[in-house]
Parts: C-alpha cells; sequence; structure tokens
C-alpha cells in the first residue's frame, strides 16, 4: 500500500516539475564539530533562501521527514549521492542537496552538493570557510544557497558579508543618464562624474558601475532599453540595493537640463527629484553633476565646489524644505514643522507641551461643568428648602460650588492662552530656525551671476515654497 502511494505521489510530482522550476529537498546537513540543532538551524536558513532565488521548488519538509522516518534513516546520516537519489526518487524531487558543516578551531567549513536523482551524480558542489562567530554563518548559508543554485548571489548579501550591513549608509546604484541632444560619450562621462561624487559624500555604499552592466546584460538589457522606472527597479531588486537613481541629460540651444530621480526599489516611490537648467560652455556641466550629487544624497554641496560654479546656472528645482514650509506646517499642527525640519526634539516639545495644555484645560472644563451643575442643583434645593437650617446649608453649598465654577473658568482661560502661546511660538521657532542644513535650502536669498548668453550680470532672487 506504502509502495503504491509512493508511486502515485512520484508520478504526480513528475507530471508538476514539468512546468514550473524543478523541485528540489535539501537534507539536513551533518555536523561536525557544532550541535545538531545549530546545523538544523543553519540548514533550514539555506533552505529558505533557495525558495528566494526561485530557480528551484522546494519539496515540502513534513514530507522529507516523513520518507526519512519510513525509510529508518537520518537526514545527517544519508550522505551518499546514491542515498540522497534514492531519497529524491521517492519524493519525486529532480535534485537533492546534501552537506556537512564543521568546525576546525575557530573556522566554520560548509560543504554543499547538488545531486541529479535522475543520474545519482553529484552536478554542482560548492564549499565556505568562515571565521568568526556562529550568528555570521547565516549570510555565508544564505549566499552558498545562491551558488548552489547556479545564481550570483544579490550584492545585498556581499556586503553583509563584508560587514556593510552595519553601516548606516544606504546602498545605491546608478544608471546611464539618459542622452537628449548630446553624444552618448558626453552622457556616461558625466554619469560616471556623478556616480564618483555620489560616492565621495560618505552618504551611501554605491554599487560598482561594472557589476551594474553585468547583472543588465545577464537580463538582456541595454542602458537604452532600460529607461522606465519598472526597469530601473526589477535591476536594482536584482542588486539587492535600496534606491536607484536615473535621470538624462538634455541640449535645447545653448541651454542644457539635467533631470535626476532617486527612487526606493521596494516600493518603487520617488524619494528625490532633482531638475537643473544650465547654460554655459558644457565643461561647466561637470561642477552641476557633481553639486547634484550632494543635493541628491540630501546633503549641502562643499563651498570649494559651489565656487566653482560658473555662474550659467538659470534655475534648479528640487523638492529642497524651506522655512515658509516648515511656518505653514506648523500653523496647521503644532511640532509639524519641526519634525519637517529634522528638528524632532523641538517637535515633541511643542506637540508634548500642546497635548499636557489641552489636556489640563479639559480638565478644567470638566470640573467647571460639575461645578455648573451644583450650583443649579444647590440653587433649586435652597428655594425649595423651608427650614431655616436647611436654607443656610443650600445657600453655603450653592455659593461654594460658584466659588469653585469661577476657579475652575479661570484656569481654562489660563490653559487656553497658554495653548495658544506655545502654539504661537512653534509657529515662529519653525519660521525663525526652519529646516537643518543637510535638507533645507538657504532661501529666500539673492545671488549675482553672469548670464552668457545675453552677456550680462543678474541680480536673482530666489525663495523656496514648499
Amino acid at each position: 500500500m506504502l509502495k503504491n502511494a509512493l508511486l502515485i505521489l512520484s508520478f504526480f510530482s513528475f507530471l508538476f516539475a514539468q512546468d514550473g522550476p524543478p523541485s528540489v529537498a535539501v537534507l539536513d546537513f551533518e555536523a561536525n564539530g557544532i550541535p545538531d540543532y545549530e546545523a538544523e538551524t543553519l540548514t533550514e536558513r539555506l533552505r529558505s533562501e533557495i525558495a528566494n532565488t526561485n530557480a528551484f521548488r522546494i519539496t515540502d519538509r513534513k514530507l522529507l521527514d516523513k520518507i526519512i522516518n519510513e525509510q529508518a534513516l537520518q537526514q545527517s546520516g544519508c550522505t551518499t549521492d546514491e542515498c540522497s537519489a534514492e531519497i529524491g526518487q521517492l519524493l519525486g524531487a529532480q535534485y537533492m542537496i546534501s552537506g556537512a558543516i564543521g568546525k576546525l578551531g575557530e573556522t566554520f567549513t560548509v560543504d554543499v552538493k547538488l545531486v541529479s536523482v535522475s543520474t545519482g551524480a553529484a552536478e554542482r558542489t560548492k564549499t565556505a570557510s568562515y571565521k568568526g562567530p556562529i550568528a555570521g554563518m547565516i549570510t555565508e548559508m544564505e549566499i552558498l544557497a545562491w551558488e548552489i543554485s547556479g545564481l550570483k548571489p544579490p550584492q545585498s548579501l556581499l556586503m553583509k558579508r563584508s560587514g556593510g550591513q552595519k553601516s548606516d549608509k544606504i546602498t545605491v546604484a546608478v544608471l546611464d543618464f539618459a542622452p537628449r541632444g548630446i553624444s552618448s560619450l558626453e552622457a556616461q562621462t558625466l554619469t560616471d562624474r556623478f556616480a564618483t561624487e555620489i560616492n565621495k559624500t560618505g552618504a551611501a555604499i554605491l554599487v560598482d558601475r561594472n557589476v551594474v552592466n553585468e547583472v543588465m546584460q545577464e537580463q538582456g538589457y541595454s542602458e537604452a532599453e532600460c529607461s522606465s522606472e519598472e526597469c530601473a527597479a526589477e535591476v536594482g531588486a536584482m542588486l539587492g540595493v535600496q534606491f536607484m537613481i536615473s535621470g538624462a541629460l538634455g541640449k535645447l540651444g545653448e541651454t542644457y537640463t539635467i533631470d535626476a530621480k532617486m527612487f526606493e526599489v521596494a516600493t518603487g516611490a520617488a524619494e528625490k527629484t532633482i531638475n537643473t537648467t544650465y547654460a554655459g560652455q558644457v565643461d561647466g556641466l561637470i561642477t552641476e553633476i557633481e553639486i547634484l550629487a550632494w543635493e541628491m544624497m540630501g546633503l549641502k554641496p562643499p563651498g570649494s565646489l559651489l565656487r566653482k560654479r560658473k555662474g550659467g546656472v538659470v534655475a534648479v528645482g528640487s523638492r529642497q524644505r524651506s522655512r515658509l514650509g516648515a511656518f505653514v506646517r506648523s500653523t496647521v499642527f503644532p511640532g509639524w514643522g519641526q519634525f519637517y525640519s529634522d528638528r524632532s526634539l523641538y517637535g515633541w516639545g511643542f506637540l508634548g507641551g500642546e497635548l499636557a495644555l489641552l489636556g489640563l484645560g479639559y480638565a478644567s472644563y470638566s470640573s467647571y461643568k460639575t461645578a455648573y451643575d451644583d450650583v443649579n442643583s444647590f440653587y433649586a434645593q435652597y428655594q425649595a428648602a423651608s427650614d431655616p437650617a436647611q436654607i443656610r446649608l443650600f445657600k453655603e453649598k450653592s455659593m461654594a460650588a460658584e466659588d469653585q465654577m469661577n476657579t475652575s473658568n479661570d484656569q481654562l482661560t489660563v490653559m487656553f492662552q497658554a495653548a495658544a502661546a506655545v502654539h504661537l511660538a512653534n509657529m515662529v521657532h519653525a519660521l525663525v530656525f526652519g529646516p537643518k542644513e543637510s535638507t533645507a535650502s538657504k532661501q529666500p536669498h539673492f545671488q549675482l551671476g553672469y548670464d552668457p548668453n545675453i552677456h550680462q550680470p543678474q541680480l536673482r532672487f530666489t525663495i523656496a515654497l514648499d
């Protein structure tokens, strides 16, 4: 009966295997010098990561355990290719993965083997050595999952191996800016300068351009074809980066335009968009593209770089934060302008102060309402009383309640006046201090420059309304 069931299972597994990726089962790795539970934990991490590669269909673990038990075997004891192939046939899997994890001194070793069930031969073998705490083996197993699947590990995993996960820096990849009216060579040169300057900011971990080009070639993309956000996001996911930067460089007459966008790979949402228009010689674009790199990272460009600017910039439009933007937000809600300005401590202070005063105001109102009701109640009893003692008692209670009502009303007035003062102070603070230098533009400001198109000096006044 059992054999018939297994044959039926194998038949259906074979049919399903014809559609989609091949099936694979992963045996628990043999533990040599480490506890069994650690080997099982690391094997499970490799099993999960193989599923993430989408190169194989993972056979259900419960079914694997059932067959192992019925065959009176141990997963970690099935180390030969013949044993793996036999279990694979019973499972209806096309491939089996087995291996061993050992420890020699402070060094961990991993040996992984991919066995073809149909031939019983090893299709692929991978090894790895790691020196460090056992927790670092998790990353090694994730990388091995991609390698044993015949795929290149994502850049994010490789950066984790090198310790990049400990950094607060974002991971970024830059696509070649599209040329519009300029040569491809000029656009590529400016993109290279942009990427170099991004690296100089120290705010991001930049994926090497060669790696980006390699991934795109593997997927059959060219730079010209990968101009949409969907394509860029797909490439970014393969690279394992958080953000992608793409853009275009154009020329209209003697005027150059730069349009750049940085968006989050996971969501596809635009993080920052910057549009720059420049009038002047083409070599001036080098400085503009360098300045743009700092602005894209939300940083103020160095003074030495700004002084290199040749005075031909007509306009720069970016999603920078301004004092007016902070003021409007603080007018609507206390503390909002401070949060917008990256001054969270002040934001929490104004918001907390406002809420505390409003809470005290509500308490005063409740006390006022209670006292008001008591005044009406005691006064009604005073008017209805005929006994002199009761008349005196209800009169005194009515007067005491009236005193409490007046006191609560005074407190309520003070609380709301204080709340209004805090709200006003929060508005003034947002306008006076504005966003921090890393997120704000220095606007409003005056700028004296020279326009080469009309051969005249110009005085410009700009103000940010965002």
